[in-house]
């Protein structure tokens, strides 16, 4: 909002302490993030929020559930499998780390299981904070915002960052997840 995005410059930085590096320097002007390194980049100095892209856009699809051509179009029962687990795990998750209604042993239990995956450099005392504080709802059964999703990807055509022959037909499965 208010400058044409032909008078930015993308910088392909691959990782996040990068990306982090690269800002505090001033090698880059600005990133959108996950809210939990914005608030920790805010209160370190090393940044200052300016705005939250949900305030700009409504309803603003920021994941979502990938897998290959190959297996949605052969191996449905594997990915339909896939998806009645992952969709246990979500609700899992929401209520354990985001809603916490499960309590605090739930909570430290979640994180330890998170840890073995993210933060592993770190020794679980450092990574726990991160990861509690990174902890954001993810959809319910995987759900999908449709029109965002048909939004960014036009987004993404308009600066020729994908293919103009990219479309919602060859991009999304619909009979997987429940669109909206």
């Amino acid at each position: 909002e208010g400058f044409s995005s032909k008078q930015m410059s993308l910088k392909p930085l691959q990782k996040v302490g990068a990306i982090i590096g690269a800002l505090k320097s001033g090698q880059i002007d600005a990133w959108s993030i996950v809210p939990h390194i914005a608030k920790a980049l805010h209160k370190s100095g090393g940044a200052k929020i300016i705005g939250d892209v949900a305030d700009y856009i409504d309803g603003y699809q920021i994941t979502t559930i990938f897998t290959s051509k190959n297996n949605a179009d052969n191996k449905r029962a594997l990915t339909k499998k896939f998806l009645g687990a992952y969709s246990k795990g979500i609700k899992e998750f929401n209520d354990v780390m985001v809603d916490k209604k499960r309590g605090a042993g739930a909570i430290e239990a979640t994180t330890r299981l998170i840890h073995k995956y993210v933060y592993t450099s770190r020794p679980y005392e450092k990574a726990a904070g991160s990861i509690q504080a990174g902890s954001m709802r993810l959809q319910p059964d995987g759900r999908l915002n449709l029109t965002s999703v048909k939004h960014q990807l036009d987004w993404f055509k308009s600066e020729k960052l994908v293919p103009g022959s990219a479309s919602i037909k060859n991009l999304v499965d619909t009979s997987y997840v429940k669109t909206y």
